[in-house]
Formats: structure tokens, sequence, C-alpha cells
């Protein structure tokens, strides 16, 4: 007892030196998604998986950094400039030194502590610690720490990765070499990295075949796991307070940054470390632009403002929208366009099941929404549905705020968004009255085994419990001294 309390302590103090937070998610979540990776790829593969790299703002300014989501899901790591390297069937200790004496590297002691008839399955190759590096940006875990923290079987240097790779990949005898095509502009380690991995590809074609394993990333993270949708709950639970305090600061005169800070603080005060995505509040004619992100502004009275905004927790993310009307009242010709939107996401909502598709909840959308522009004559067919619907009215929410999935039908687990939309910018073929009139509604949804749940009910919706809430005074509204 006395030594399981110790290496509890050891644990504690360790990764309480790198976090805070007590609702990360456990080594063992990253493992099993390693795990299920290699069965899908299996013995005659081997998967390589890249960070992201830290981008330059400003001269010696960088954005913050944000990790590639799928090496997040394999890994856990939220530092730049690492690879992965999963080798189902193994490979025996001795391919490293053998690498290392051919090359004159020197590798940490580890490798000589590892019985030689151990099948190395998984090393990553980070950045090791820098005293004098972590001065500036904080500590970092190195190959030490990612072992002891993250349960990597084995962590190396980044800069031995070109050193071992190809001694990795020809003693696996793999016959396929899983490697995600770059879509980014990368620098440093990274861009290396890249660069070895394709000069790999080009000159080894006849022995090798090669693919992307985005397709069973995709798979795997469309069904959430519980340990998920625990945290997606919570970025869900964060963006609805945030929707509530904006509903209550809102009022003529402001800007429409102003809800934004209003929101964003809200993100912030509540433990989310980023928006999941760029804050959309577009008041007026900005709210029939689908990904206006201007925010500057000033809101009218008479407006209705459109809030599309997501926190994001532990690198889990939200997506929720309302549409208020910017004086607390919706007119007549709002609320006739406020209706026939929430009753098409009323009525999508209620087909969410197992086994319904993609398709399906796009089809009732569309149709709820063509029936009441027809009764309001602002279309003449219903082929003319789409000049004022013209986006997906769902899509899957996870790591990424539209997250990766395969097109095909709903199962338990997954996360879903329901969020049509009618948008009437001025000019269009219709009675002036409706112009500039953007109304979307947005809720997140969890497909369970019989049904649904909607995760962000606790954001109001209906016209009566909006102009209720508005009534009341925010913390948008207090004055800053």
């Amino acid at each position: 007892m006395k030594i399981l309390k110790i290496l509890f302590l050891s644990w504690f103090v360790l990764s309480s030196s790198f976090s805070q937070d007590r609702d990360l998610l456990p080594p063992s979540f990253f493992k099993a998604n390693r795990e299920e990776l290699m069965k899908q790829i299996g013995n005659e593969a081997v998967a390589i998986f890249y960070s992201n790299s830290l981008k330059t703002r400003s001269n010696d300014v960088e954005y913050r950094f944000k990790q590639d989501n799928n090496f997040y899901y394999l890994t856990g790591l939220e530092e730049p400039d690492a690879v992965l390297v999963l080798v189902p069937a193994g490979f025996a200790p001795s391919v490293l030194k053998v690498a290392a004496r051919a090359t004159g590297k020197y590798y940490d002691v580890t490798l000589d502590t590892i019985k030689s008839d151990f099948r190395i399955r998984e090393v990553l190759f980070l950045k090791e610690r820098d005293s004098l590096r972590e001065i500036w940006t904080g500590k970092t875990l190195g190959t030490k720490g990612a072992m002891e923290k993250l349960g990597i079987q084995l962590a190396l240097p980044i800069e031995e990765f070109k050193s071992v790779i190809r001694a990795i990949i020809f003693s696996s005898k793999a016959k396929t070499i899983y490697f995600p095509y770059p879509i980014d502009c990368y620098t440093g380690n990274v861009k290396d990295v890249i660069e070895t991995v394709e000069s790999i590809i080009n000159s080894q074609r006849s022995r090798f075949q090669f693919s992307d394993p985005t397709p069973i990333l995709a798979k795997m993270r469309m069904k959430k796991k519980k340990e998920e949708i625990e945290l997606i709950k919570k970025a869900v639970d964060i963006t609805v307070k945030a929707h509530r305090q904006a509903m209550m600061s809102c009022e003529p005169g402001m800007y429409e940054y102003e809800i934004q800070a209003v929101v964003e603080y809200v993100f912030t005060k509540l433990g989310a470390k980023y928006p999941a995505f760029p804050s959309i509040i577009g008041s007026g004619e900005n709210s029939v632009i689908l990904h206006y992100t201007s925010n500057r502004k000033k809101i009218n009275d008479g407006d209705l403002v459109l809030i599309d905004i997501g926190a994001e927790y532990h690198n889990y993310c939200a997506d929720v929208t309302r549409t208020i009307p910017a004086n607390g009242k919706f007119s007549p010709e709002q609320k006739q366009i406020y209706e026939i939107v929430l009753k098409a996401q009323e009525e999508t909502i209620n087909l969410i099941r197992p086994g319904v598709s993609f398709a399906e909840l796009q089809l009732k959308a569309s149709e709820v929404i063509a029936d009441g522009l027809l009764k309001l004559g602002i279309i003449k067919s219903r082929n003319e549905v789409s000049k004022y619907f013209m986006h997906g009215v769902t899509h899957h929410l996870g790591l990424d705020v539209h997250d990766i999935g395969i097109p095909g039908n709903l199962e338990p687990g997954m996360v879903i968004t329901i969020e049509p939309g009618i948008y009437i910018p001025a000019g269009s073929d219709c009675d002036p009255k409706y112009w500039n009139i953007g109304v979307r509604i947005e809720d997140d949804i969890l497909v369970t085994e019989t049904g649904y749940t909607v995760l962000s009910s606790g954001a109001p919706k209906t016209i009566d419990e909006i102009e209720r809430l508005m009534k009341r005074r925010g913390i948008g509204n207090e004055p800053i001294d």
C-alpha cells in the first residue's frame, strides 16, 4: 500500500506541474485509440502521424498553439514538433540501437533498459526539455514525461526521427505505410519529418503501398466515447450560459463586438481555453452572411442579431446559434420568418434516431422551410428554397466544430447539430419588408440508442422565452470605468 501511495503521489506531482485541470482525458483513452487504429490497419502496416507546428503571427509573436486533432486523439500531446509512429507488428529494440550506431547518434539510457525480447509498437518523437526555453514558455514533457504522463511506450528526441525511421519501416516488413497528406504549410521539425517520409514514399513506391489514414480516424471519431461526451456537454453548457448573457446584455446602440466580448468573457470565466471558431455576431444586414466574423457594426433598433458561437473545452467543441431582436421584441415580419425556422428545426430534430440518414434530415428541413416561404409569397416554387436556405442542416461535432465523419446513417454516440436557417438579403425578389432578415437556430444533439438528447436546451429559443429573458439585465450592460 505504501508503494502504491508513493507511485500515486509521484504521478500527481508530475501531472500537477503541467496542468491545473482535473478533468482531462486519461492516458488510457488515447492508448485505446492507438490500439484500435493498429487493429484497423493490421500487422502489415506502419502509420506515421505528425503534430501541428507553431505559426508566426508577426515578427517574434506566434499564434496560440492548437494541436492537430487526429494527433491529439491518438496521443493527448499538446505540444508542437512531434511525430507518432505506430507499428502493429512491433519491432525489436535492437533496430534502434543499430540505427544509432550507424549514425553515431546518442540515445537516452531508456534503450539499454528495454529487454531484448520486447516488441516496440509505438514511438513518439518530440522535443526534449530545455531549461532555458522553459523559463520563457513553461514546462514541457520531454521524452521521459511523455512516457510517464501520456503512457507512450517509447519516446525519443524529435531530432532522431530521420536517423531511425527507415530502419523502423524496413524492419517491420510492412506492405502499407499510412501517412496523412499535408494540407498546410509546416516549418521546422515537422517540415523535416514530412520531407523525410515523402522521400521514402517517392523512392519506395514499388515496395510499399501508401495510404491516407484520415478515413479510418474519421470513422473512429464519429461515435463519441463516454469521456468525450462529458467534455462536449461541458463545452455546450458554457456556450448556453454565454448565449443567455448575450440575450440579457443586447440592446440597441451596442456594437457587435460588445456582444462578442460578453460571450468570450463567459467562455474564459467558465474555463474554456478557446472559442471553437470565430464568434459570429451579425446584426441587421450582417445576419444574412453565413460566416460573418467582422463584428464591428453598431446594432440598431429593429435589427435582428444572429449569434453563432461555441466554446472549446479541453479540445472539444460546441456550436449553438440563436437569433434575437436587438430591442427585445420581434417585429411581425421577423416573427413570421423565425417561426418557420423554429418549426423546421423542431420537426427535423424529431426525426433523429439511429438509422436515419443525413439526407433525410436535410430533406425535412428544406420541406418545412419551402412550405413556409411559399405561404408568405417569398418564393413561387419549391425549387427556389435554396435561394434563402443554402447550407446543410447538420454536421458532426467533436474535436472539430465541423467534425470529420463518413457519410451514412445516424448511430448512437454521434453528436450532431441541427441548424436550419433563412437568409433574405436586401434586393431579394420578395416584399422588401422581409429584407435583411437572417434567422438561424442551431442546437447540439446526442444520438442515443432510442432517439436523441438536446444538449443545448438551456438556451431559450421560443419567441416568448427569448423576449422574456431579454427583459433582464446582463453583464454586458455594466459600465466600465
